[in-house]
């Protein structure tokens, strides 16, 4: 009998485990939110800010990069936002590492 109760315990204490994981994900997301990047094309003329969960918040474009053909324009802008992807990717894969010890968590992003 007393196996079975030590089997609970180790239960117990995986799903408390499992809920402080929970609730420090929580808290990364938020913080994420939080937290800014920048990615940029041409040496800065054109620059994107996004937090660390991937929501762009601003696009600059100096006006140097006006003068390029509107599809440069749109490929400098594509690989702005790509960097600052990049760069929010990087972020929230170290601090979940960080977050769980570098143990993959399905469904916790």
């Amino acid at each position: 009998m007393a196996k079975g109760f030590g089997q609970f315990a180790q239960m117990q204490e995986a799903l408390k485990k499992a809920k402080q994981v929970q609730q420090n994900a929580t808290r990364l997301q938020d913080e994420l939110a939080e937290t800014t990047v920048e990615g940029s094309a041409a040496g800065g003329l054109i620059k994107i800010t996004m937090t660390g969960n991937q929501e762009p918040l601003s696009l600059s474009i100096d006006p140097e990069a006006l003068k390029e053909e509107r599809e440069v324009l749109e490929d400098l802008i594509l690989t702005a936002f790509k960097d600052a992807y990049t760069r929010s990717t990087d972020m929230m894969r170290n601090k979940m590492n960080e977050l769980t010890g570098g143990i993959s968590v399905p469904g916790l992003f």
